[in-house]
């Protein structure tokens, strides 16, 4: 176990400025330990440890290179799952139809109105939503951490979650079209095992759009936690 001193008083003020992402925190504070006792060359006086800290700089100016590069990592990977929510959610449907056609599965004639509309309903919802996926997943993939915060950053970062949000609104528009018309279609015919397939593929859906949902959320709580930090 190191010696309390220098480098340790370093890596307790690198780890406060990172206590947002405990992870990245644990991460870093590994990597800049193993380089700080490096630069000492074995050497554990009070001095060298002083010299050694001092070549690193500032602790928190460290810490806000890690912080923005991290929030850029943690907005992409809710790009990810957006665009994973989508295929999801589009494969469900697809397979959904199939079965329908499978076991012949048709609505009666009072019920064809209301299908068509939310079917139109359910197509514009979900196009909107795949489009804003695929433009903020180009957008979020070329963006780039800066090495000192500014203006432009925090408006590309808040930018990116408003894309992710939007997608989320029209993917939950699609799931919540596609539950009531498939509980109008379970209503209108006999209960049997293989109304199972329709159901499961809609909690499929729906875990889904609550899975983006609670990245969306998360990573707004992050970002809002990260930017204080960085703004103090």
């Amino acid at each position: 176990m190191r010696q309390s001193g220098p480098i340790a008083e370093y890596l307790d003020a690198l780890a406060r400025e990172l206590e947002f992402d405990i992870a990245l925190s644990r991460r870093v504070c590994a990597e800049i330990a193993d380089h700080l006792w490096q630069a000492t060359d074995g050497c554990l006086s009070i001095e060298s440890q002083q010299q050694a800290v001092a070549n690193f700089g500032d602790p928190r100016d460290l810490a806000r290179q890690y912080m923005m590069a991290s929030l850029l990592t943690q907005v992409r990977r809710v790009g990810l799952a957006m665009i994973g929510a989508s295929i999801a959610i589009y494969v469900a449907m697809k397979g959904r139809a199939v079965w329908y056609a499978l076991m012949q599965w048709e609505l009666s004639a009072e019920w064809e109105a209301v299908r068509a509309t939310g079917l139109a309903i359910d197509r514009y919802g979900f196009l909107a939503a795949i489009s804003i996926a695929v433009i903020g997943w180009v957008y979020i993939s070329t963006r780039r951490a800066p090495i000192r915060l500014h203006v432009t950053y925090n408006k590309e970062v808040n930018r990116c979650i408003v894309l992710c949000g939007a997608a989320a609104g029209g993917l939950i528009v699609s799931v919540t079209v596609e539950t009531v018309l498939t509980g109008i279609r379970l209503f209108d015919m006999e209960w049997c095992a293989a109304a199972l397939v329709p159901i499961l593929s809609l909690v499929i859906e729906m875990a889904a759009a609550a899975m983006l949902v609670l990245r969306i959320r998360a990573m707004i709580r992050r970002t809002a936690v990260a930017f204080s930090l960085l703004e103090t």
